[in-house]
């Protein structure tokens, strides 16, 4: 790798003069000198160093994506397949643009807090958190902030500088219920970790689909899985006893479906034959499960991609007319999980 001293030389010019083109101080620096130095540094392969574009109060070019979770993972955050999709395709779209990522994950916001005040970035991108807590970010470090499924309200009296984007939640809940209710299920659980968040938002959908659709004797009614695998591996034996004829399991989260399916399957019970599972998010894996996967499939990659686009623009003082809420749209993704029931003779 090339050094300043190094073009210089070649150059025969000094390396105050290698270093103030490099840094695009060239008021006093010749056109033929700003030609020579920029060809040898595209030919010499030199790469400036971070460190020193942050001394020199240049960008840092660092993105911070920062996650508030809040459930237990059996591996970590990244080995959960939405977000290992979503930070996988935040990561290609900045690398292209010439940035670089920093990713912190945390349950406890305050550590988040400290993580983004202690780093020179850009911008940062914020997966999970809730509203109020994005803006308290933007306030700690007023850089650019965007969020992705952000939820609930801010505080009283807290301004909005955050651009959320969001799924139409409330809208996939809706579908999924509505079909389930239109395959005949009577007896429909909705599932997930716990009713909060976008879950809530999802679970709200469903309500709204069982009002608009439910006949006499279909009921929707919502269970609270928790929010590790040996609580969920309890509920679901609970679920397992409670089994009833015409029964579907709807899980606002495909990786508690695909969990399910294994559960049940590996105690004798036939899928959709015996029970109905669905989930949301149509992750990688729903695809390829036995059965595959009946779920409401989100881009996860328009997501990503509108998040750096909307940051860089930030980032770089472009003023775009936009909402501060955008809502994506869903799909119900038909698969062999869920099947129509037949009516009883």
């Amino acid at each position: 790798m090339a050094t300043i001293k190094e073009i210089a030389q070649r150059a025969g010019v000094s390396t105050t003069t290698v270093s103030n083109v490099i840094h695009g101080k060239t008021k006093k620096v010749s056109p033929a000198n700003i030609q020579k130095i920029e060809n040898l540094i595209r030919e010499m392969g030199y790469v400036q160093k971070m460190g020193l574009r942050v001394l020199n109060k240049e960008k840092s070019q660092l993105i911070a994506v920062v996650i508030n979770y809040h459930k237990d993972f059996k591996d970590s955050v990244i080995g959960d397949p939405f977000y290992g999709k979503i930070i996988g395709f935040i990561e290609k779209y900045v690398q292209e643009l010439g940035y670089y990522l920093m990713l912190y994950s945390a349950k406890d916001t305050d550590k988040i807090f400290q993580m983004v005040m202690g780093w020179d970035v850009d911008g940062v991108i914020a997966i999970s958190f809730s509203k109020s807590n994005c803006e308290k970010i933007y306030q700690l470090i007023n850089k650019p902030i965007v969020s992705i499924d952000a939820y609930g309200e801010l505080d009283a009296g807290q301004e909005n500088h955050v651009l959320n984007i969001g799924l139409d939640d409330e809208s996939g809940g809706y579908l999924m219920t509505k079909y389930l209710l239109e395959c005949g299920y009577e007896h429909i659980q909705v599932c997930a970790g716990r009713d909060n968040g976008v879950d809530h938002l999802r679970y709200m959908g469903a309500q709204r689909a069982a009002k608009d659709f439910a006949k006499k004797k279909q009921k929707v009614q919502f269970t609270a899985l928790g929010m590790n695998y040996a609580k969920r591996k309890e509920s679901y034996a609970w679920l397992l006893q409670r089994k009833k004829p015409k029964a579907a399991l709807f899980f606002l989260s495909d990786l508690y479906a695909l969990e399910a399916i294994s559960f049940f399957s590996s105690r004798g019970v036939k899928i959709p034959e015996e029970i109905g599972i669905a989930g949301y998010d149509n992750i990688s894996y729903a695809e390829f499960s036995v059965p595959r996967l009946t779920t409401i499939s989100q881009n996860v990659e328009q997501k990503s991609s509108l998040a750096v686009e909307i940051l860089m623009e930030r980032i770089n003082g472009v003023e775009k007319e936009r909402e501060n809420e955008i809502m994506l749209p869903v799909t119900l993704i038909l698969r062999r999980s869920v099947q129509p029931q037949h009516e009883e003779k």
